[in-house]
């Protein structure tokens, strides 16, 4: 938390910039003063604070307050654990049970949606879904965890949207991010926000002229460089391990992503998806079942017994 505070002071306000450089420099006093006294300490006003809260991607003070609490917390165990075995997931511990260890991580999971919910800016995921919609193109675009999350992505939207194309290979990141123009978008999914991969190839593309999407935590340089910011922020440490956490509340905002782009009705989207189950359909086994027990399928109106 604290170094995603650090790399975005080049990018806030002055006043905002102050209140970051407060809390660097004295973290825990941060988590003890009141607003007044922080405002006070950084030579700012009030709502100077609220800004900066906001602007790194809380609700207001408080909750700022808190999360800066559970992350020094965090990092002093992660001190006084000195040369025991990293653990998988942070609030573990070598002595802990499968059920309990598997407890805490369900538990993070659904924090993390739970966040999630309460932070989503609908007002931005209507207009990242309306983007999507009516785009001529469509390019996404993650490396590393971000990637796999990239191709979910496309095994959704492509259902719903005549020209998606998704790969985890930057070199062709880039190459495609060419091709894009006005009237074609790019959704960049980046858990750090901070990929040079993602960030060039975000540039790439608004350069063009594309509608850039960013599927990032709040107050990094992709956030920054996107047109629409769908901020997914969770507090997890990926350090050594690939995020876990964090993936999911990315799959839940790309499922939430998904209704609203079907939501916007694209054109012959009825027929497309109708096509789509026509194909898989011939691709599951089911049980043999006697005939007497198969329903009749038709497409076409039945007839009651009175019109017979």
């Amino acid at each position: 938390m604290l170094d995603t505070i650090a790399s975005s002071l080049d990018r806030l306000r002055r006043a905002e910039a102050a209140v970051a450089r407060t809390v660097l420099a004295a973290p825990h006093a941060a988590v003890r003063a009141s607003l007044a006294q922080l405002a006070g300490k950084a030579g700012v006003s009030e709502p100077s604070v609220l800004r900066f809260c906001r602007t790194a991607g809380f609700g207001g003070f408080h909750e700022f307050k808190i999360a800066l609490a559970q992350h020094l917390a965090a990092s002093a165990a992660r001190e006084e654990a000195g040369d025991r075995p990293t653990p998988l997931v942070r609030d573990l511990s070598p002595g802990d049970s499968v059920a309990s260890a598997t407890e805490k991580v369900l538990n993070r999971s659904i924090d993390a949606l739970v966040r999630l919910r309460s932070r989503l800016d609908t007002v931005a995921l209507e207009r990242a879904a309306g983007v999507l919609a009516c785009a001529q193109r469509v390019q996404i675009v993650g490396v590393g965890a971000s990637g796999t999350v990239a191709l979910d992505a496309h095994h959704k939207l492509f259902r719903l949207l005549p020209q998606v194309t998704a790969s985890a290979d930057a070199h062709f990141q880039a190459m495609a991010a060419a091709t894009l123009g006005p009237g074609d978008a790019l959704l960049a999914i980046s858990k750090t926000g901070t990929s040079d991969e993602i960030f060039d190839v975000a540039a790439i593309a608004r350069d063009g002229g594309a509608t850039v999407i960013a599927i990032t935590a709040s107050a990094t340089p992709l956030a920054e460089r996107a047109d629409i910011r769908l901020t997914v922020d969770v507090d997890e440490d990926t350090a050594v391990h690939t995020p876990m956490a964090s993936r999911l509340a990315q799959l839940a905002l790309i499922d939430a992503l998904t209704v609203a782009v079907g939501l916007q009705a694209p054109p012959g989207l009825d027929r497309r998806l109708a096509r789509i189950k026509a194909v898989l359909a011939g691709h599951h086994r089911v049980p043999d079942r006697p005939a007497s027990a198969a329903p009749s399928l038709s497409l076409s109106p039945q007839k009651s017994p009175e019109e017979s």
